[in-house]
């Protein structure tokens, strides 16, 4: 894994971010880089790859004007806060650039592991909510849960969790997933 670029900054940018090496893997948040794992394990890229193509089959076969996105695609929702969601949904076309998203997606999926899980549901939760994100879910591979969070006026709305049959919405999109079919 590449080292840091530059050490001891103080505060990183999307600026910054731009000029690292395409092998360093990280994130920055409120102007801190967060080193994201080398690679994620097999089970992590199965279940990122099952949304994607869940949510993808879902909005071709009903013509949906949104967009959905995995990793790596950089979300730049500001200067100083750049990252990678695992599976994305984008709503509004005109946020999309070559470079990555320019502003929050409308959903965010964040698959978790035992390096990342705290992340996910501390900093990246406030971050989300503070930028927009309407509705937010952590998927655990190792429980098969899926927790979902909804942000309202940057406020967290409802959190309920999901496994086996129990079916969540995406009412982003209007498509309702029985938790266990992201796990297959």
């Amino acid at each position: 894994m590449a080292t840091h670029p530059l050490t001891n900054q103080g505060s990183y940018t999307y600026e910054d971010y731009k000029g690292f090496p395409d092998d360093l893997r990280c994130e920055i948040i409120d102007g801190q880089i967060y080193d994201m794992t080398p690679a994620p394990s097999m089970r992590h890229q199965e279940i990122v790859l099952n949304i994607g193509h869940l949510l993808r089959d879902y909005l071709d076969t009903n013509k949906h004007f949104c967009r959905v996105y995995i990793a790596p695609a950089d979300v730049i929702l500001a200067e100083d806060n750049v990252v990678q969601p695992d599976v994305f949904i984008v709503c509004d076309q005109s946020k999309i650039r070559k470079e990555g998203l320019f502003g929050a997606p409308d959903v965010v999926f964040e698959v978790t592991s035992p390096t990342t899980g705290k992340k996910d549901r501390n900093k990246k939760m406030k971050l989300y909510r503070k930028f927009g994100v309407l509705e937010y879910f952590l998927v655990d591979p190792e429980n098969e849960l899926v927790d979902k969070y909804t942000f309202s006026q940057g406020r967290i709305g409802v959190v309920d969790s999901y496994e086996g049959d129990e079916v969540f919405s995406i009412d982003a999109i209007g498509l309702e997933l029985a938790a266990k079919d992201l796990f297959v």
